[in-house]
């Protein structure tokens, strides 16, 4: 009796069950694209350099038509056909099958399908001098059934192997799978006698380098990498998440790896579609990181990034240069504006010893109010946007930051907030008084609170000479301007001071125009500009104009001018003759 047996423990070691092999025909998507990239893989690896695919329409088993793909390679082919239904064995060399880690599972793609396959070795075994022939079907892949491998005469010469299958895919899908298949492989291939064109993986490359196997290529990129493939393995390209670099320019700069000869990289069996995520990936995406910022520092001039790349390449041996002093003047975002940074690389400007950065956030009808009165009072200029990927640099933290404004309205011999203002008025309105456009306020004051890099924090005030009660809502009929007694605002300048704090076009598929919507909001912008700065008998004719325009100026005939008099009841319309008559 062991020790383990006496102490009533159990000796436990890893094994296959047979019931694995029910699995096998779901171990690989069996698209045609899937079976091409295997089979071309396969191929690669026998030492072909060259892969030609045909097909033909036939009639299959069932009975139904369908295509017959035919898969030909020049290889060293196949000694041992009972390797093809021996999972988890390959007849590679051991070199390779250490340096691609073989599974001994690829012809498994078939397995849902079944196949034929025919091989002429090399050095072929002396019962199968001429080559030989198995059929297999999704019972042989299963282990329910013994397939037969048979000597074959018509076998590739001098070497090879034939792999044919039935297809359900249109010419055109199965031409689109072998292309995807064909685009990056070490190797060409034809599709029904046509050489299907092969790509550059690294294709406009700046800079290259070897590191632990791959080759890392320095790209410029117009857009953001997402999903796309950034590793191409023999041909068959992966995306396993290599890092970017955005610099301040906005230019994004991506890597490419292509592998010559890295064990070390594991990708997930059999199908290889993606990696291991392990060690030597988080290493491999640094290093990838590294060779972005040694091309970068090559270039002449550098191109700057934000604080977080500067601090990492510094940190690595790599010197890029500091960005300068520059930001880009604030200018709130308009209601119609999406969302994010407004600035514009294009209109960078240095800053001054005076310059503010806005970290002030608030809705369009709170900051474009506040953005004029900047302007008035001369604030503007001194106003920069925040630029999160510059703080860590030294003269971008000690710009003092603009953190919030508040409004106070003096009106009717009392001040108050903003919010009280609306509820004084919410008020009165709940009593039957209406707000008042023509009301104005003795004066409207913006105070401004500034914090210094020290965390000391001091305020400002500003005289504006109008803002909007609601500061929030994206619905004009809220807007309800307050103007100073002193503001020299003109309804245009309103109208348009409107547009940017609440015109947001509707996207649903049933609504007007993007025209017909913004026309409509003009109009109306204006009517409630005039009702605010003009004179009551201007507003009239304003609202009357703009009746006109939208209700009944589509029945005047084209090409005559139309009087229209009206006493009372009484309307009179006049017809005059068609221009130029």
């Amino acid at each position: 009796m062991t020790e383990s047996q006496a102490h009533g423990a159990m000796l436990v070691r890893a094994r296959i069950h047979p019931r694995a092999l029910d699995h096998m025909t779901r171990y690989f998507d069996a698209t045609a694209s899937s079976v091409f990239v295997e089979l071309i893989q396969n191929a690669r690896r026998a030492g072909a350099d060259r892969v030609d695919i045909v097909t033909q329409r036939t009639e299959c088993a069932a009975g139904k038509e369908a295509t017959k793909v035919t898969v030909w390679d020049n290889g060293r082919g196949i000694a041992d056909p009972a390797v093809l239904l021996s999972f988890g064995e390959s007849d590679w060399a051991g070199d390779l099958s250490r340096r691609e880690r073989a599974a001994g599972m690829g012809l498994a793609c078939l397995a849902r399908r079944g196949c034929t396959v025919t091989s002429r070795a090399k050095t072929p075994s002396p019962e199968f001098a001429t080559g030989w022939r198995m059929m297999l079907e999704p019972d042989h892949f299963l282990g329910k059934t013994t397939a037969v491998a048979a000597p074959h005469r018509m076998a590739p010469e001098p070497c090879g192997t034939c792999v044919s299958f039935h297809a359900g895919e249109s010419l055109d899908a199965l031409r689109a799978a072998a292309a995807y298949a064909a685009k990056y492989a070490p190797l060409s291939v034809s599709f029904n006698g046509q050489d299907l064109e092969r790509r550059d993986f690294l294709e406009g490359a700046v800079r290259t380098e070897l590191w632990e196997g791959l080759t890392l290529a320095v790209i410029e990129s117009s857009c953001l990498p997402n999903a796309s493939s950034d590793l191409n393995f023999h041909g068959l390209p992966l995306n396993v998440r290599l890092p970017f670099v955005l610099t301040l320019n906005e230019t994004i700069w991506t890597v490419r790896a292509e592998v010559v000869n890295c064990p070390e990289l594991e990708l997930v069996l059999p199908a290889r579609t993606e990696a291991v995520e392990n060690a030597f990936l988080e290493r491999l995406r640094e290093q990838a990181r590294l060779a972005i910022y040694r091309a970068l520092a090559s270039m002449g001039p550098s191109p700057s990034v934000a604080f977080g790349d500067h601090a990492r390449a510094s940190a690595a041996g790599i010197e890029l240069p500091e960005p300068p002093a520059e930001l880009c003047p604030w200018v709130p975002p308009s209601a119609e504006a999406d969302a994010g940074d407004h600035g514009s690389i294009g209109r960078l400007r240095p800053v001054g010893a005076d310059a503010i950065v806005v970290e002030y956030k608030a809705d369009p009808p709170a900051t474009h109010p506040f953005y004029r009165a900047a302007r008035r009072e001369n604030l503007a200029p001194r106003l920069f946007e925040a630029n999160r990927r510059l703080a860590g640099y030294a003269w971008y933290d000690r710009l003092p930051r603009l953190t919030g404004v508040t409004a106070r309205v003096r009106i009717d011999g009392s001040a108050c907030t903003l919010e009280t203002l609306q509820q004084r008025l919410a008020e009165a309105r709940d009593n039957g008084a209406p707000f008042d456009p023509q009301i104005r306020a003795e004066s409207i004051v913006y105070t401004a609170e500034i914090a210094r890099p020290d965390g000391s924090v001091f305020t400002c005030q500003y005289l504006a000479d109008v803002l909007f009660l609601d500061a929030s809502s994206g619905w004009l009929s809220d807007a309800e301007p307050v103007i100073a007694a002193d503001g020299d605002i003109d309804a245009e300048e309103l109208a348009r001071l409107l547009r940017l704090a609440y015109f947001v076009p509707c996207r649903d598929i049933d609504a007007d125009s993007y025209d017909t919507q913004s026309d409509r909001f003009d109009d109306e912008a204006m009517h409630m500009a005039l009702n605010h700065v003009a004179s009551p008998d201007e507003a009239t004719r304003n609202a009357i104009a703009r009746a006109v325009r939208q209700d009944i100026h589509w029945m005047f005939p084209k090409g005559r001018d139309v009087d229209i008099l009206v006493r009372g009841e009484h309307v009179l319309v006049k017809l005059r003759p068609p221009q130029g008559a």
